[in-house]
């Protein structure tokens, strides 16, 4: 009888961990659709205006890189979509690599709060396409770059720089940058 009870009580736990195990499985899945799902939302928030204007710089004005509508107001907690455009003027099918990082932080009363920050800490408001971009020759593309304010940032101004990297490198053995480095503001209030 003692037995039994054993195997009984064995088989329970086995079975209480089975559904304790099933319950995380899914609530991982779900939140990894959300983080998925969230991405893409990203990438469809490029607004008609920016878009617009990203066109008329690239193509119109044959700049090679260019982000405009480049300034935002951002409360804590808040985000922000920016638009950036490259247009390949060099050879067919050349590969791109955006980056972004924090250049400059101003504190509300004017000061560079820089050297106070981690700026890899910073880099996670950041969402963008890390991945290599091709571009064909005489062809334009838009990336979108997601600041995401956490609700704990200091209030001030953050001067994040962007600009596209090519896989060739200079004699230093560094990536070397296509067009200019371009400037976004966000201001947290």
């Amino acid at each position: 009888m003692k037995n039994t009870k054993g195997a009984i009580e064995l088989s329970m736990n086995m079975l209480v961990m089975i559904i304790i195990s099933i319950v995380i499985l899914a609530g991982g899945m779900v939140l990894l659709y959300k983080f998925i799902g969230g991405a893409e939302d990203i990438k469809s928030q490029l607004d008609t205006r920016t878009d617009s204007e990203l066109e008329r710089l690239l193509v119109d004005q044959g700049k090679q890189v260019a982000l405009p509508l480049h300034t935002a107001t951002v409360t804590r907690g808040g985000s922000h979509v920016f638009g950036i455009g490259i247009l390949n003027t060099g050879n067919e099918n050349t590969q791109f690599n955006l980056q972004a990082k924090l250049a400059k932080f101003v504190d509300e009363q004017g000061v560079d709060q820089t050297s106070t920050f981690n700026a890899l800490e910073i880099q996670e408001w950041l969402l963008y396409d890390h991945d290599m971009l091709t571009v064909k020759e005489n062809e334009h593309r838009k990336e979108s770059i997601l600041v995401h304010i956490p609700t704990t940032a200091a209030k001030g101004q953050y001067i994040f720089m962007a600009e596209f990297m090519t896989p060739m490198r200079d004699e230093q053995g560094n990536q070397m940058q296509y067009g200019n480095t371009q400037t976004f503001t966000v201001t947290v209030t």
